[in-house]
């Protein structure tokens, strides 16, 4: 197994709930390739963690594990999040990010 770093952006500040959870089961329940294969895998030692340094736009850090299988560099990712996790500062809930540019 290798590691590897998913970073997502986000364009608003985030509620304090939000960016309290610091366990990937209470926020992530899938991570998404282009080929639709789930890479979220509660056996590997996959966390997160937040960047607040700029409160306007947060950036989650997915540490995770991966499968040379699975993962490759040029494929596009998509995340889903646990059902009203991820709110922003007036309440709107994100459930997922849209897919990103290549990785």
């Amino acid at each position: 197994m290798n590691a590897s770093i998913l970073l997502i952006s986000f364009n608003e500040e985030l509620s304090d709930d939000t960016l309290t959870i610091n366990n990937i089961n209470q926020l992530v329940t899938q991570i998404n390739n282009q080929n639709g294969a789930n890479l979220r895998n509660p056996a590997i030692n996959q966390s997160i963690e937040w960047d607040t340094s700029n409160p306007e736009n947060p950036v989650l850090k997915i540490l995770m594990g991966y499968n040379p299988e699975t993962w490759h560099t040029g494929f596009t990712y998509q995340v889903k999040f646990v059902s009203g996790a991820v709110k922003d500062r007036n309440g709107n809930i994100t459930y997922e990010t849209p897919f990103s540019s290549t990785f």
